[in-house]
């Protein structure tokens, strides 16, 4: 876990205080978000505006993505031909019941 060290009551309560100017909450509601993002005011008046955390993306050498592209290309690729074969199957045994 993180080891999370508490700040001093006068920096909790300038904290207080900045996220109350930014946000609606409460006293109660202001201490109840530090805590639960470790004294971090401006995740607390973030989490309230709605913004979204940023994903971190993975990071991959050229010939990663090359290959990635190439593979997407042929699953399209199968994934149409088989449709297309799955298509031409059920029009074959439809057309064969009507001659019956």
């Amino acid at each position: 876990m993180d080891d999370v060290s508490v700040p001093s009551s006068d920096k909790i309560t300038e904290m207080c205080d900045m996220i109350s100017r930014q946000t609606d909450y409460t006293l109660d509601e202001i201490k109840d978000k530090l805590i639960e993002y470790n004294y971090n005011s401006i995740d607390v008046i973030k989490e309230y505006m709605g913004v979204q955390k940023e994903k971190p993306r993975p990071i991959t050498s050229i010939n990663q993505e090359i290959y990635k592209q190439i593979r997407m290309k042929l699953d399209e690729g199968i994934k149409d031909f088989n449709e297309k074969q799955y298509k031409k199957v059920l029009e074959d045994l439809t057309s064969d019941d009507k001659q019956e």
